[in-house]
């Protein structure tokens, strides 16, 4: 075989490969122990990049495109735009006095940041980096999640106990719910029409129909439950829990948890493999991610980042 043909044979085939084949799946970390983000291939198990942000940096949010990560650093009250193309940080915004939860808009045109200490949601156009409005709400907001539409975000008021429904246009409270104690991650089934909710002091997970617009079941996991990640396909709740070093897993078809996994120390942050296959979470105080795989409800692999990853949000890309 000739060169030319050899490389015509691997370029066609190269070609018939899916696209799914050709796409890199990403993990953009935050560390808030080392004021960075550690960008994992998760296809290796690598960490590939690590990035500078802010000060104590927290909650993280990708793109729907996959160009860009924003990242909400508490301690110098800002947020830090990163390009995924270059993994350069290319604007950091001052927001408020607490900037902790973050979330996109599904048209990527507005990100919406939870300010902990001044008890407003920012509402900043992603185009001009610039501040739009803020809308009050609870006392010390923590978790947000937008519905697929971009017409509403769902945001819990750890001090409160509730969940406010807002009007992001309007800037408007249309509904307030009561959960459990510490509210604090949020997860959305747009197909079940249903927001859960992780009550840290409750050691609990509220189930809210959003039609009837109220908690329809709380299910007891484990020690102070932190944040969730919710599986499409599987029907299934991953929640972690701080105090147990674990993650508790929920089948939604029968309402109860099905499967504690030990974890690092102090689990925190959690998001899925776009595939659904894997489940990743991190872990405060141990500095690293362990991925859970979802048939076997196993650790595969253990992952070391930075100084105290959190990774408060949706920090896994395709690209």
């Amino acid at each position: 075989m000739t060169v030319k043909t050899t490389c015509q044979f691997f370029c066609a085939a190269l070609a018939c490969l899916p696209a799914a084949a050709l796409t890199a799946t990403l993990a953009y970390v935050t560390n808030q122990g080392s004021d960075n983000v550690s960008v994992i291939d998760l296809d290796t198990y690598q960490v590939i990049d690590e990035i500078g942000v802010g000060i104590k940096p927290a909650g993280v949010v990708v793109s729907p495109d996959g160009k860009r990560v924003y990242v909400s650093n508490p301690e110098d009250k800002s947020v830090s735009v990163i390009d995924t193309a270059s993994n350069k940080v290319i604007h950091n915004l001052v927001v408020g006095d607490g900037p902790l939860g973050i979330e996109v808009s599904p048209d990527g045109n507005t990100i919406y940041v939870a300010d902990w200490y001044r008890h407003v949601i920012s509402v900043v156009d992603t185009t001009s980096l610039k501040l739009n409005k803020k809308i009050p709400v609870g006392h010390s907001p923590a978790g947000i999640v937008a519905d697929p539409l971009g017409k509403l975000i769902y945001v819990s008021n750890r001090d409160d106990n509730t969940v406010m429904v807002v009007d992001v246009e309007a800037g408007a409270i249309l509904t307030t719910i009561q959960v459990g104690k510490a509210p604090f991650g949020l997860a959305l089934s747009a197909q079940k029409n249903q927001l859960y909710v992780a009550n840290v002091q409750a050691g609990s997970v509220s189930i809210i129909d959003l039609e009837k617009q109220q908690v329809v079941q709380e299910i007891k996991v484990g020690l102070y439950p932190y944040a969730i990640s919710y599986l499409d396909r599987s029907g299934r709740l991953f929640v972690t829990n701080q105090w147990d070093n674990s993650v508790s897993v929920i089948d939604l078809k029968d309402g109860k948890v099905i499967k504690t996994i030990d974890v690092g120390e102090y689990p925190e942050g959690i998001d899925a493999h776009p595939s659904g296959a894997y489940v990743y979470v991190a872990n405060w105080f141990d500095g690293e991610i362990s991925v859970i795989d979802t048939a076997t409800l196993q650790i595969s692999h253990t992952i070391k980042t930075g100084e105290g990853t959190r990774a408060f949000g949706r920090f896994v890309i395709s690209k």
